[in-house]
């Protein structure tokens, strides 16, 4: 088949060093081949994303390209607000409509899954194509038993660091807090923590604690929890240590070499990068817990790329050919040399980026964020509980039956909507 064919040929490809210091101003173009005749007709294929203009031009560049390889397509991209693609699609799909290719995050897998709206892969992708990826991100992308995207690209929290303050980044959690107590600064601080659910489950894992029960029900009231909120009470008040309330807070210091590490996430490197420079910036996993001896393992999410069933109908052929090219290993360096996006391609030579190096293992180590819409009921009780517990202002014996009774109220007021 012509899709066996081109992703064949896509593994084949020997992608160079990323570095991401490197910022050409244009990308480089491939070799195009000249079309043998000039089409009557075209097919057309849509793809609808949230991407912003730089990571929309990158792509159109990559497309025109695509095209001139493929005479008898056309590719239409559609730029739709992040905060209304997600309803957009489900609206023309159960129309009858939509796009051929719907951009967006991991953890809308299950939500379309449930309603039919995306398409399973695994048994029409070529086994080849999959080799080429990372194995966890393509667990990142399975619900219930089955492969419903391609991802291009993770994200995840990790521990960032000035190398005009640290030499060699902590790799315990004694280690991170005897660094930041040793700060002297007046103005300076050797930590900051930003203080949310997403930040810091990581080190719940690590504590040995869970979210869901096997029947999937809360399972926060439990000692392993407790264990995480005095530890995250110990590291409030640690010496040299600022729970930040909002990654704006500590944005800004880290950015105004007036902190030494900041626990933000993957999406902050571009920014980091402008501001200290590749040769002052320095990526470390989130440091091992000192009490378990354990690592940590944040959640990770994906920016994927999904199958509408309903157009797929039309162009079967031409459709995941088009998927395979998006997601594959060109595209993925062209982001990661402009935008500094964490690939999922093992096929690209990362030896020359350790910075991409860094957020790539802290991938690797962590887990995949649920692609279930269950969890979304836990980010806001979660958020409060953390504030509201290592503030002092309500202890945990009482902040976590009553958060837990508040997300079992939530799954049982969803389970009745469901149809």
């Amino acid at each position: 088949m012509m899709l066996l064919l081109f992703c064949a040929l896509l593994l084949a490809c020997s992608p160079s060093q990323l570095a991401p210091s490197a910022q050409p101003s244009q990308p480089a173009p491939s070799p195009s081949p000249q079309p043998t005749g000039t089409p009557s007709t075209f097919q057309t294929l849509t793809v609808w994303h949230s991407w912003d203009a730089e990571e929309e031009g990158l792509i159109r560049s990559l497309l025109a390209d695509y095209q001139n390889q493929h005479p008898g397509i056309r590719v239409r991209l559609r730029r739709v607000p992040v905060g209304q693609i997600l309803s957009e699609y489900e609206d023309a799909v159960l129309a009858g409509e939509g796009p051929d290719i719907l951009v967006g995050h991991s953890h809308w897998i299950g939500r379309l899954a449930d309603g039919n709206m995306i398409t399973p892969l695994e048994e029409i992708v070529d086994g080849a194509y999959w080799d080429g990826f990372y194995p966890f991100a393509l667990t990142g992308v399975e619900y219930q038993g089955h492969r419903y995207a391609v991802p291009y690209s993770s994200e995840t929290v990790v521990l960032y660091y000035n190398r005009d303050f640290i030499g060699e980044p902590p790799t315990t959690t004694t280690e991170l807090l005897e660094l930041a107590a040793n700060w002297a600064g007046e103005e300076q601080a050797g930590l900051a923590f930003p203080l949310s659910f997403y930040n810091t489950v990581g080190y719940l894992y690590a504590f040995g604690g869970r979210l869901f029960d096997e029947e999937g029900h809360a399972a926060l009231d439990t000692n392993e929890t407790r264990a995480w909120l005095a530890w995250l009470q110990d590291v409030r008040a640690a010496p040299g240590v600022i729970f930040a309330d909002s990654y704006g807070q500590a944005d800004a210091m880290f950015k105004g070499a007036n902190l030494a590490m900041v626990v933000n996430g993957s999406w902050a490197l571009s920014d980091y990068v402008r501001t200290l420079g590749v040769e002052r910036l320095g990526v470390a996993p989130l440091p091992l817990l000192s009490q378990t001896q354990s690592w940590p393992t944040p959640l990770v999410g994906y920016r994927v790329l999904m199958l509408n069933p309903v157009r797929l109908a039309f162009y079967p052929e031409d459709s995941l050919e088009l998927l395979c090219f998006l997601g594959g290993p060109l595209p993925q360096r062209l982001l990661a040399i402009h935008q500094n996006m964490v690939p999922t391609s093992a096929e690209l030579d990362l030896s020359g980026s350790p910075l991409l190096q860094g957020l790539v293992r802290q991938a690797e180590l962590g887990r995949p964020r649920p692609v279930s819409t269950r969890i979304e009921l836990l980010w806001d009780p979660l958020d409060e509980l953390l504030y509201k517990v290592t503030s002092g202002r309500v202890p945990a014996e009482q902040a976590l039956p009553e958060t837990q009774r508040q997300i079992e109220q939530s799954l049982e007021d969803t389970e009745d909507l469901s149809p």
